[in-house]
């Protein structure tokens, strides 16, 4: 080391050295060349690098200018660039004998995982916990708020993979379900959907793994239980090794083996602190912070330190809090009531943003794209604020994110503001966001139609959407709890239609759907007939339908009467010629087939893509039947897939062609399936269940080793389309494997 540098000016020389040049005169650059970046990257609180700092700039070695920090709030703040003098210098210091030496392993790190800074003082603690792994399957890292539990856990995550272990590593909010978890772990393969298939892949595929799921104790109730039971399954299974991380109090997790993280031994705690102040200082100041390391890295050089045996909560609450202006506390109070991170951009105030970073007060997603506040401090205000200061705050957010709303994420959060600021028009806010939100994120929409449901005072039509979203999720049971609830005896036939056909009770969704057919608006019976039909086409064990079947599709389109508005009836015609196209290629009435497609072309707005689909269904049914023409078949189906312009419908058509070609042409078909669009299992809706229930049985037919995952996968998919007699037929040949 060079006798010119202490070993604070060194680290900090070093960490510099690190970043291009090009950086010195660039408008915008990364938080890491920040006092808030540098700070967590070196492990010592903020007020440590200010001698240092100004030290090396004094000597000519680094310099400090105004820039736009990358997603950090609009203001520019102060970044620091090493000098052509301190580069020459850092080129002169040879190795980095500061730093720990990386290890040769294999070891591998998936998923969003925090970066890594220095770790004071718990090493102890690592090694405690590697035993309970050892001994476990699983264990959690517990303790209050700042306490240094993700530190804790990315430490311990590094320590795994030096040895040669590969984990993955998610964070959950207060959305979170056990499926959005898993799709956090960043598997390379699309994942099974339903909850068994799901669960016995990934303890298959990850048995040597290890998973981290960090803050535990925000997911969401509504979710909580598949949670346990997946890990209950991973033991069962002998899959992959769980750690938890989470804050107490951990009521759900009393079953789980803990180990609790204390505050650092003082004598450990003051080597955040740096070495600014005397060793006698410092001593102080970590004793009367109680060697919690959140707490110390808020402590500034005036901050007034609390009474002996205060609890950190308080000194938050009467110390730190209280230093704030009064425009920095309202930028404050606007971040306190999020859901999850934010873009800084999008803040309340983005100008105090870059306050809050400098002090500490805000916690960054990796990649620092997004922040909120730190959990303790955002736990110690909401605390001390009361329902109408809450209520006020909720209002003014909703205010600001109608302005600012571009993205889906964005809608989750206004719609969390209006439904804590319990706004009027809940009904007509959660319908809007039910469009928007249900195919991508139910598992945020359940959570906040039930946070609707207890702010409404009239939540029928909220029972009704929770209800809704439980049957597209696959979830009998969250829809019962709300079905009775439901005043409106068209929505409650829906519902209870619904849960007729995911339960298997197809004599009971017959009579449900008849008596549908008897309520409600002419526009609701021709879509529930239509609906019905489709159903009952695509819910068939081979390529023909019984008679009994052909008579109940007739009735239900028989109750289809044309509406007079003209775009209502021209979506309502194509519908029914659909339906009816379907039909007649069920029953290899194909003249009649080809009269159906006649009448779409003489529509007039009709896209020719559609047509031209029926078209290759067509040619693809009659090869079958008969034998003959398949190349053909296949190029006119080829055709029509070049000419869609939406992804849902070409694989439509692709999966009717890999249909086809099974049993006749193996090799050809898993070529073409292999275009396929892998099921995007965020997006829940019939018609995707449908896809993606084809999707699967052809996979249990193309992929001999995944059968039985991709059968149980298909089951749980067509139950969720409404299609029990296929679900059925695929059961029993699932147990006929078994």
């Amino acid at each position: 080391m060079s006798r010119r540098l202490s070993t604070p000016q060194e680290r900090l020389l070093r960490c510099l050295g690190n970043y291009s040049q090009t950086l010195e005169k660039a408008w915008d650059v990364t938080r890491e060349i920040s006092l808030p970046g540098l700070s967590e990257s070196l492990g010592v609180v903020r007020s440590a690098l200010n001698a240092p700092l100004n030290s090396l700039e004094d000597e000519g070695l680094i310099f400090k200018r105004m820039a736009h920090v990358i997603g950090g709030g609009s203001r520019r703040r102060n970044v620091y660039h090493l000098t052509e003098q301190g580069r020459l210098l850092l080129d002169s210091l040879g190795e980095d004998t500061l730093k720990p030496r990386k290890s040769n392993s294999k070891g591998r790190v998936f998923g969003d995982i925090p970066q890594a800074t220095k770790v004071f003082g718990r090493s102890a603690l690592i090694q405690s916990a590697l035993g309970l792994l050892t001994e476990h399957h699983n264990f959690i890292l517990s303790g209050l708020p700042g306490i240094g539990k993700t530190t804790v856990g990315v430490a311990l995550v590094n320590e795994l993979a030096a040895a040669g272990r590969t984990l993955r590593w998610v964070r959950a909010d207060e959305f979170s379900d056990i499926e959005s978890l898993c799709s956090g772990l960043d598997f390379s393969e699309t994942l099974p959907s339903d909850f068994e298939a799901m669960s016995e892949y990934i303890a298959r595929h990850s048995a040597d793994e290890i998973f981290v799921f960090d803050d535990v104790h925000l997911i969401p109730q509504r979710h909580l239980s598949r949670f346990h039971l997946f890990c209950k399954r991973m033991e069962e299974s002998h899959g992959p090794k769980l750690i938890f991380i989470g804050r107490e109090p951990l009521i759900s997790f009393e079953h789980v083996n803990r180990l609790p993280i204390p505050p650092l031994e003082i004598t450990e705690a003051v080597k955040l602190l740096g070495e600014l102040q005397s060793e006698k200082e410092r001593l102080h100041i970590a004793e009367r912070l109680g060697g919690h390391p959140l707490a110390m890295q808020l402590y500034q050089k005036e901050t007034i330190l609390p009474e002996a045996n205060a609890d950190v909560q308080t000194y938050v609450q009467d110390v730190v809090l209280s230093t704030l202006d009064d425009s920095t506390r309202a930028g404050l109070d606007h971040l306190v009531l999020l859901p999850r991170p934010i873009e800084a951009s999008k803040a309340h105030d983005d100008k105090v943003v870059g306050t809050l970073d400098d002090s500490a007060f805000l916690r960054w997603t990796p990649g620092t794209s997004k922040m909120e506040l730190q959990h303790l401090i955002r736990n110690v205000r909401r605390s001390t604020m009361t329902k109408q200061e809450k209520l006020k705050l909720h209002s003014e957010a909703v205010t600001h994110w109608e302005s600012c709303s571009t993205t889906l994420e964005d809608r989750i959060i206004l719609l969390y503001h209006r439904i804590s600021a319990e706004s009027d028009d809940l009904d007509m806010h959660c319908n809007a966001a039910f469009d928007a939100l249900s195919l991508q994120h139910s598992h945020v929409l359940s959570v906040l139609l039930e946070q609707a449901i207890e702010t409404s005072h009239n939540p029928s039509h909220l029972h009704y959407l929770a209800a809704k979203i439980a049957i597209e999720r696959g979830e009998p049971s969250h829809a019962h709890t709300h079905l009775e609830s439901i005043e409106d005896a068209g929505s409650f036939n829906e519902i209870a239609m619904g849960l007729a056909y995911i339960e298997g009770r197809i004599d009971d969704a017959k009579s449900v759907m008849k008596s549908g057919l008897e309520m409600g608006t002419q526009k609701q019976k021709n879509q529930l007939a239509i609906a019905a039909a489709s159903r009952m086409l695509d819910d068939r064990r081979g390529p023909h339908l019984d008679k009994d079947t052909i008579r109940e599709i007739k009735f239900f389109l028989s109750h289809v009467v044309l509406p007079e508005d003209s775009g209502e009836r021209t979506a309502t015609v194509v519908a029914l010629t659909m339906a009816q196209h379907a039909l007649a290629l069920a029953q290899a009435d194909y003249l009649k087939a080809e009269t159906f497609r006649a009448t779409l072309v003489s529509i007039g707005g009709v896209d020719d893509a559609l047509v031209l689909g029926l078209e290759a269904r067509s040619a693809l049914s009659m090869a079958i039947q008969t034998g003959k023409n398949l190349s053909e078949a296949v190029k006119i189906t080829r055709k029509a897939i070049e000419q869609q312009t939406s992804t849902t419908h070409s694989d439509s058509i692709r999966l009717a062609l890999v249909e086809a070609l099974l049993g006749h042409d193996n090799v050809q078909a898993k070529a073409e399936f292999h275009f396929v669009s892998r099921p995007d299992e965020s997006v829940k809706s019939i018609l995707h269940h449908r896809l993606h229930a084809r999707w699967w049985m052809c996979t249990s037919e193309l992929e001999p080793k995944l059968r039985q995952i991709a059968l149980k996968e298909a089951i749980t998919k067509y139950r969720a389309a409404g299609c029990p007699r296929t679900a059925n037929m695929l059961e029993s040949r699932l147990h006929s494997i078994l």
